[in-house]
Order: structure tokens, then sequence, then C-alpha cells
């Protein structure tokens, strides 16, 4: 499903984001889709101010299983609402994989520049293996992500579906594009 991007297939698009226009009060559709998540058996989340949480019901969820945030609020130069969306792993797994990905950057870069240093001093440094050991891992910690983004695929694709048809059933709905 293509997030509002000319290009459908953005390689690191870890946290997919898309905005839909409907003709509705703000406040009249966040009750709305409230309520039809506490009745719906097959998602879960709540509420908070402007902002919907929905996830994937814990005996349905895995590691991956993905969470949605939804935000519906009122332009202020346009006369209909924004409902602006944003789906990715669950927080304590979006703030693990960062943190793997800082800690190989930050190993890979300063071992690397320090087994230059020394290469070019001494002439010989076990250091220069952080470059190619590091990329290898990078590699390997960007495409466990990859995968594990396939394995939520389906339930994704279905919170996508529960906010459309939901806000479908009382009013207008529309991609937006804000470019």
């Amino acid at each position: 499903m293509p997030f509002n991007r000319l290009d459908h297939h953005a390689l690191g698009e870890i946290r997919p984001r898309f905005s839909l226009k409907i003709d509705c009060e703000a406040e009249d559709a966040l009750e709305y889709v409230s309520k039809l998540m506490i009745q719906d058996t097959s998602v879960s989340g709540y509420r908070s101010d402007q902002l919907l949480f929905v996830k994937t019901p814990s005996w349905l969820s895995h590691y991956w299983s993905p969470e949605m945030t939804v935000r519906i609020e009122k332009e202020e130069f346009v006369d209909f609402t924004v409902v602006s969306c944003v789906i990715g792993p669950r927080q304590s797994v979006w703030a693990m994989f960062i943190m793997i990905y800082a800690a190989l950057a930050i190993i890979t870069v300063f071992g690397g520049i320090f087994g230059l240093v020394e290469y070019q001093q001494s002439g010989h440094s076990p250091w220069l293996w952080c470059l190619p050991i590091g990329t290898v891992l990078f590699l390997s910690a960007f495409i466990t992500s990859n995968m594990g983004q396939r394995k939520g695929r389906d339930q994704m694709l279905h919170l996508v579906s529960f906010i459309y048809h939901s806000l479908d059933d009382i009013t207008t709905v529309e991609r937006y594009d804000r470019r």
C-alpha cells in the first residue's frame, strides 16, 4: 500500500505515514472511532486527547506486531479535518533498533578511524576489522527489521483498513497529500 509517496518502495521506510481528509468534526470522529475500537475485537487501543493508539489485540500480537498512532484535527487554513496516521513497531522494538543502529555506527566509525590511524603509524592494526564486521552487522540488523516489518504487514493492513472503514461509516474519506 502506498503511503503518500511518489516512490512506493522506499527502502528505509520503517514507520510509514499517510493522511486522510474527512468532512466531519474532529471530536465526533474521535468519539466514533474510539467507540468502534472498544466494540471490535480485532483491534485494541486507547484514546488520549486528540490521539488514538490502535494496536493488534494481545492474543493476536507477536514481537513484530505494528501499532498505529492516529491524530485527528481540524487544519487551520482548509475547510476539512485531517487524519494523520503513523504505523510502526511497538515503541520498545523501535527504540531497540535505534539503539542497535546507533551503537553499530559509533563502534564502526570510531573503531575504523582508530584502526586507520594505527595502520598508518605501525603498518598493521586489528582494529581495521571494525569496518567490515560493523558493516555486516549493520546490514544484518537492517535485514532483520525489514523481515519483521514483512511479518507484521497483514496486521498493519488490517489497522489501516479499520481506520479507513470506521471513518467511512460517518463521512467521506479521501487520501490527502500534504505537499
